[in-house]
């Protein structure tokens, strides 16, 4: 087949990915999370329409209300839901009001806390459509390890996975999180080969360095906007980044490496700065707001002894079958049991929940992300700096999911995205000697 064909089946098939995953959007059973953050969308209308000082920091933070939801979560997406509250002719007055989780659903639909079916679907098409691009950086990385033989299924299991597909369908921050942190991944790899390949021939290789590392901290900045746990992926890229860059000379030279990894750091802090205006007033006093919060609300979670782990065993075997053992969780909280069986067999019934792969292949992927984690340990004693890029990703994403106190599906995500590359990876190793006699596979070092 001609490379031209073969460019247009990429792009086609990225493209079917992509529909796939904004297909089942209205179809997604609801949360009651979506709720608070379609509620958030406030802070959009006060920062328009009163400026900066109807968000600063005011303590004391009373829990459910504004000033707490701005502390506790990220900041992209409230905005874009109420970008797209706007643009729909919707006023801030018909927002919902802030979910009370201490009460019953009914209650919380009769005092104005849920939206109607209509509202949910608009206010989702925010995460939705992040997370549809998500296939693209995806798509980029597997190409980068191993081209067409790691591209394909990274794409194909990301835009199949259901538990994806659950999260990032939803009025939620997982959206933004999963696109950002995969187009932050992708930009390193591609900011590695530029410096380190010398056929090289993408669009970053004629960027200067200060734009290739301004443009890697504003992705990360973005990540770390998105939701608080982009932090493990931007502690990934600059440690990758650090490292790669050392050995870029030889002999290496530490130092400039630092400072590049130094100026990106200090664009991706003020990307996420920018983005976060009730930090402007009193940064310290909100960091310490937010700390306490985030502490206060994890010890409340992990309370729950059906979800709480009890042992290191239990984070250690949650880590292995949490990117392809485990079902989709609908829920978390115990008082919405049964609420939602009729809303779940009808989208497991459907189309649109993914490829529900069950054990036996749940088993195999787990066996091919090991195997692909393997590969890449031995790729990176061959020098292969995007291996060590990939491998520093899965490390920091290991280390976070230990720290994770309870069985909640949300925060593996980051988790389960490193386990979908690595996976596709083992995949590929099936398949790249085939590639390589055809003159396609080689190794980017």
């Amino acid at each position: 087949m001609p490379d031209s064909r073969k460019r247009l089946a990429d792009i086609a098939f990225v493209l079917a990915l992509m529909l796939y995953v904004l297909h089942g959007t209205a179809q997604v059973p609801p949360h009651a999370d979506e709720y608070m953050q379609i509620a958030a969308a406030r802070d959009f209308f006060l920062l328009r329409e009163q400026g900066a000082a109807a968000l600063a920091f005011a303590p004391p933070v009373e829990v459910d209300t504004l000033q707490y939801l701005r502390l506790l979560n990220g900041t992209l997406h409230k905005n874009l839901v109420g970008m797209l509250w706007a643009a729909s002719g919707r006023t801030q007055e018909e927002l919902p009001n802030i979910y009370a989780w201490a009460m019953p659903l009914s209650w919380n639909i009769a005092n104005g806390n849920v939206p109607s079916q209509d509202q949910l679907h608009l206010a989702r098409w925010a995460s939705a459509t992040l997370t549809a691009l998500g296939v693209v950086p995806m798509f980029m990385l597997g190409w980068h390890l191993r081209l067409r033989a790691v591209a394909y299924p990274a794409a194909l299991l990301y835009a199949l996975h259901p538990v994806i597909l659950l999260n990032g369908r939803r009025a939620m921050l997982e959206g933004s999180l999963i696109f950002f942190s995969l187009l932050s991944m992708y930009w390193l790899v591609a900011l590695i080969v530029a410096e380190h390949s010398a056929t090289a021939r993408s669009f970053v290789v004629k960027l200067p360095a200060l734009a290739r590392y301004g443009v890697l901290g504003i992705l990360l900045g973005l990540t770390v906007a998105s939701k608080h746990s982009g932090a493990i992926v931007a502690a990934a890229v600059l440690g990758a980044a650090f490292v790669t860059g050392t050995v870029r000379d030889s002999p290496p030279r530490p130092l400039r490496a630092l400072s590049w990894v130094a100026f990106t750091g200090i664009v991706s802090v003020l990307t996420w700065f920018a983005l976060s205006p009730h930090f402007w007033n009193a940064p310290l006093g909100a960091l310490r707001a937010l700390l306490a919060a985030r502490s206060e609300l994890l010890a409340l979670q992990a309370s729950d002894s059906t979800l709480a782990y009890r042992s290191l065993g239990e984070r250690l075997v949650a880590i292995l079958t949490q990117p392809f053992l485990s079902a989709p969780q609908y829920f978390e909280a115990p008082n919405w049991a049964g609420l939602l069986d009729d809303q779940i067999a009808a989208y497991q019934r459907s189309a649109a929940n993914g490829w529900d792969w069950g054990a036996p292949i749940g088993l195999l992927l787990t066996a091919s992300a090991l195997f692909g984690a393997l590969n890449m340990v031995a790729e990176a004693r061959r020098r292969n700096l995007i291996a060590w890029a990939i491998l520093a990703w899965a490390g920091a994403a290991v280390l976070a999911s230990i720290a994770v106190p309870m069985n909640w599906q949300r925060y593996y995500l980051p988790l389960t995205l490193v386990s979908i590359v690595l996976a596709a990876e083992g995949i590929g190793q099936l398949l790249v000697r085939r590639e390589a006699n055809s003159g396609e596979a080689k190794s980017l070092t």
